[in-house]
């Protein structure tokens, strides 16, 4: 039977010793939702507390309504915008980020919004993977 080269890497360390980050590990979904009526100038969002060690962002799906000269950045403490950087948000659609695991532990994740909000929104969430059983 053919492996993926996960599984091949697996047996090639241990097949005893798997870290759940890599393998099977614990996904957790933070909500997102912000509505307000406001004019923000890279303005900062707290969108976590201090996350888990071992804990990588895997993916962020938000939709949003049509925010004027509106841009989303997400990162995390200390690089605001490492996940997402400028999102468009000058037409109502989606902002989404799937791709290679972003190592977040020990840190809060934060945002930079930038446009003028009228009864708009951002909504969705973001999927995290940790060591947590």
């Amino acid at each position: 039977m053919a492996k993926t080269d996960v599984i091949t890497a697996i047996d090639a360390a241990n097949p005893a010793i798997v870290n759940r980050v890599e393998y099977r590990g614990n996904v957790q979904h933070i909500p997102f939702e912000f509505t307000t009526d406001a004019v923000y100038s890279a303005e900062a969002l707290e969108i976590s507390k201090k996350l888990p060690s071992d804990s990588y962002v895997i993916g962020i799906e938000l939709a949003n309504s049509a925010i004027a000269s509106g841009e989303l950045d997400i990162g995390y403490t200390g690089d605001a915008d490492a996940i997402i950087d400028g999102a468009d948000l000058t037409s109502a659609g989606t902002v989404s980020y799937v791709g290679a695991p972003v190592s977040v532990g020990g840190k809060a994740l934060i945002g930079t919004l930038t446009g003028t909000m009228s009864t708009d929104s951002i909504e969705g969430y973001i999927l995290l993977v940790t060591n947590e059983a």
